[in-house]
């Protein structure tokens, strides 16, 4: 791995496990359906890529969807990344069908940790934006059952126009709950977000007060607060003399985390909506190591417009994700980014 110019360790993998969701957010990177497709990675084909991840890992592997849950093997698969040396976590969002014989099967099988979606800090405000009246409450009761089983769990919130006066709350709800974390995920539009029909992103000024917002309170927040598609926020941290937090710059894309959807394809990020191939063709570990699109963007000299002459570009690096999605180019500048530099 070291022989690999610019090569870094994969510390994250987020694998898609399906597609199918029993929720309907309308900003759903993966444009999530009811039903399971066909051609989703099967349970030996998953195995294969988990070993294939650990050449270039271990790390964390995120069993993600749509709602992994609905994935029958999903015990058999954490276990099988136990066994790689990784350490598995799932991301859902349905609380109802985290039952507690789930909770203690996937507890055995080695998950460390569950992942939830909440928009907003009541039911008024979550219910509706995920499709389905229960929602809120459902979750709650999940928090409890993994709180009782000694599991941990994180609260992951996607910031849009309509809650971001209301991340006070949600801060306060997090840590009321007992959540270990909390995650906050900056809208890119690609999935059910293309365009952004919905007017739900933030303009970059906006970006730029949440961001200093959550760097006021971060560092006395009883729980880690992360923030995910917005890597500005290290510079924010710089300007404002507070310490770095997290692994490597801000932008992870291809250089630490790599994603695979449902059907084996291989991209830097979830958000990332450009293939640079397929497991059921090529191994994963010589993809992340070898795919163009992966040194490219390994490469910070090659970045364009405001992030390439930026002197924080090494400690950000700008969402490239949002670049593509945005300006047709993932070496652009990122334009949710206020910085101007001489």
């Amino acid at each position: 791995m070291s022989g690999t110019p610019g090569f870094r360790t994969l510390h994250l993998l987020a694998w898609e496990t399906t597609q199918a969701c029993s929720l309907a957010c309308p900003h759903c990177r993966a444009s999530a359906c009811p039903t399971r497709p066909t051609g989703e990675l099967t349970t030996e084909e998953g195995k294969k890529l988990l070993r294939e991840a650990a050449r270039v890992g271990p790390g964390i592997v995120i069993l993600s969807g749509g709602e992994p849950l609905l994935r029958e093997d999903l015990e058999e698969l954490a276990a099988a990344a136990v066994a790689n040396g990784q350490t598995p976590v799932v991301s859902t969002n349905d609380g109802a069908m985290l039952s507690l014989e789930r909770i203690a099967s996937l507890k055995a099988a080695g998950v460390k940790r569950f992942s939830f979606s909440i928009h907003g800090p009541t039911a008024d405000f979550h219910d509706p934006f995920v499709g389905r009246i229960g929602a809120f409450s459902q979750a709650c009761g999940a928090f409890k059952r993994l709180h009782e089983a000694g599991v941990e769990f994180q609260i992951n919130t996607t910031v849009m126009h309509a809650n971001c006066e209301k991340l006070a709350e949600m801060h306060v709800f997090a840590v009321h709950s007992r959540a270990v974390a909390w995650h906050l995920f900056f809208i890119v539009p690609m999935g059910r977000a293309a365009g952004d029909a919905t007017g739900s992103m933030l303009d970059d000024q906006a970006v730029e007060r949440v961001l200093e917002w959550v760097a006021g309170i971060a560092d006395a927040s009883p729980i880690p607060i992360k923030v995910t598609c917005a890597p500005q926020y290290a510079r924010i941290r710089a300007k404002l003399g507070f310490r770095q937090a997290g692994y490597g710059r801000g932008c992870m894309a291809g250089d630490g985390f790599a994603f695979v959807s449902s059907r084996g394809d291989v991209k830097p990020c979830g958000y990332f909506d450009r293939t640079v191939g397929n497991v059921r063709e090529q191994a994963f570990d010589e993809l992340y190591r070898e795919a163009p699109l992966f040194t490219d963007l390994r490469n910070l000299d090659r970045l364009e417009g405001r992030c390439g002459g930026c002197p924080y570009k090494r400690l950000c690096g700008g969402c490239r994700a949002r670049a593509l999605a945005m300006e047709g180019n993932h070496m652009a500048g990122d334009p949710t980014c206020t910085f101007d530099h001489p």
